[in-house]
């Protein structure tokens, strides 16, 4: 049977942790991860508060042993195993034509290229960062536009074509981050990457008459293209990664008796991010206890070591037919991790991975 790419990825880490001598294929892990080669970022960029929430209670959950499944989002309402933050690459555009309320177009853009097609999307939230949101000291209230872009973006030309409205909505003004629902376009995009043109964001300030002279609204407007900061959350299901919920506490791996200690058991292993230079771009856990299985698997002692029927009948017909190899020591029980890294465009992912815990082992 063909091992699966989970399987290698964990077989890679216990041979570099255990320093056995062949060389590591270290894009076997990172094709693992989704990314094609070692990301390489300046600085952590800073994690959003859900996607730390999120992987602290599957981490709280892991240890206390509550069974959850990790392939449905709860903070969030939503089936999925693999969330993107995914950074806005659009510019600011200019203009001699704005309105003059008009604060600010901007054009926004967001690779999707990374999802890979068997990912299933379920959630695409906007989230319009306009500045700290505070209570004593208010400003005019905005109008925010948001438009597909129809059309691909001329040099020279003033504004990209701007195509079908998705938003027209007025907020009051500091108001922290908005969200939206653009779950629709993003499937539209991934489906279809030529699609993906981007999106116009235009910002006015209603009531200007109201908020004394035209001074006052370049300053206004000046402090909102300083704090305007877009992303968009994505979060896909890869149905090939979620199995039935089964996580088990994690505990201290026990020393085997004296007698025993030849047999096949699991070992404890600590997987080291820093050790790996991987802690520059894996932002948590700093490691995990992965372990492995490691010992020898008589005939005589068989069926107690977690063996199958099969493992019982081959280590059987061992001691018939020498040639027949033995029974050999393997995971029979495995658990998941989350992991909380940047990609190679700095964007935050939070992933869930199956059978990265080496639980219980056996013969077969």
């Amino acid at each position: 049977m063909i091992p699966s790419l989970t399987a290698l990825a964990l077989r890679l880490l216990v041979t570099v942790a255990l320093g056995q001598t062949f060389q590591f294929q270290e894009h076997v892990f990172l094709q693992f991860l989704g990314l094609d080669k070692v990301p390489s970022p300046q600085k952590f960029r800073p994690v959003p508060s859900i996607l730390k929430k999120i992987f602290w209670d599957r981490e709280a959950a892991a240890t206390s042993g509550d069974s959850q499944d990790l392939c449905y989002i709860k903070d969030l309402g939503t089936r999925g195993n693999i969330l993107r933050l995914l950074l806005d690459q659009g510019l600011f555009l200019y203009s001699e034509k704005l309105a003059q309320a008009s604060c600010l177009q901007k054009q926004l853009y967001f690779n999707l290229s990374a999802i890979q097609d068997k990912e299933q999307l379920t959630m695409a939230q906007l989230g319009l960062d306009l500045g700290p949101n505070t209570h004593y000291k208010q400003g005019p209230e905005l109008e925010l536009a948001l438009s597909l872009v129809q059309e691909p973006h001329v040099w020279g030309q003033s504004t990209p074509k701007p195509g079908k409205i998705l938003v027209l909505q007025s907020v009051p003004w500091p108001q922290g981050v908005v969200h939206f629902n653009l779950l629709d376009v993003a499937k539209d995009w991934n489906n279809n990457p030529r699609k993906n043109l981007g999106l116009l964001l235009e910002i006015l300030v209603k009531g200007t008459r109201d908020w004394g002279v035209n001074f006052q609204l370049q300053d206004t407007c000046a402090r909102l293209r300083q704090s305007l900061h877009a992303s968009l959350l994505v979060v896909s299901l890869n149905p090939e990664q979620c199995h039935p919920s089964s996580r088990r506490r994690r505990e201290a791996v026990l020393a085997p008796k004296a007698s025993c200690r030849n047999l096949c058991h699991h070992h404890q292993l600590f997987i080291n991010f820093q050790d790996l230079g991987w802690h520059k771009w894996i932002i948590a856990p700093k490691g995990f206890m992965a372990n492995y299985c490691h010992g020898d698997c008589p005939f005589s002692m068989t069926t107690s070591l977690n063996s199958s029927n099969y493992a019982f009948m081959q280590a059987l017909m061992h001691t018939v037919d020498p040639e027949i190899p033995q029974a050999v020591c393997i995971p029979t029980k495995l658990s998941p991790i989350s992991m909380l890294y940047q990609d190679n465009d700095d964007n935050v992912i939070l992933r869930h991975y199956e059978d990265m815990v080496v639980d219980e082992c056996g013969c077969a």
